[in-house]
């Protein structure tokens, strides 16, 4: 009997290492991410992908205002940003949404809060210090639309 205990105790341990190794994060892991569209999962969870994102951008959406098109999605760190082309059904706008992931929702972001400090006067393409937005995505995200 206590052989059998010891061996479920045993059992129990590897299994529960196992499961928090699967958990652990490593700092020797490539942060080096392009901004392009992928399927690709971020923080876990979530897709960076149409289909997870578009039902996340189409309900912020003003009640008189539709999606006319799908025009870009570039994705690095957990962080989205997708150009659209937004308006009433006969006139749209060129748009740039901003988008974090948290767990499994794509979150929508205003320029104002993830930008940082634009110096628009004298070096509007430079990456602000305090922005939170990944810096690859912040041309597309930040400066157009």
């Amino acid at each position: 009997m206590i052989h059998a205990r010891g061996v479920m105790l045993l059992a129990t341990a590897l299994i529960a290492g196992a499961a928090l190794a699967g958990c652990s994060s490593s700092d020797d892991a490539s942060t080096d991410v392009t901004p392009t569209a992928s399927a690709s999962m971020v923080g876990g969870m979530t897709e960076c992908t149409e289909a997870a994102i578009k039902p996340s951008l189409e309900s912020g959406l003003a009640k008189d205002v539709t999606l006319m098109s799908w025009d870009g999605l570039s994705c690095a760190d957990g962080w989205a940003v997708v150009s659209a082309t937004i308006g009433d059904g006969e006139h749209g706008a060129p748009t740039s949404f901003i988008y974090e992931a948290e767990g499994q929702f794509w979150i929508p972001k205003k320029q104002a809060d993830v930008c940082g400090t634009v110096d628009y006067n004298t070096t509007p393409t430079v990456y602000p210090a305090d922005a939170s937005i990944p810096e690859a995505l912040f041309e597309g995200g930040c400066l157009a639309g």
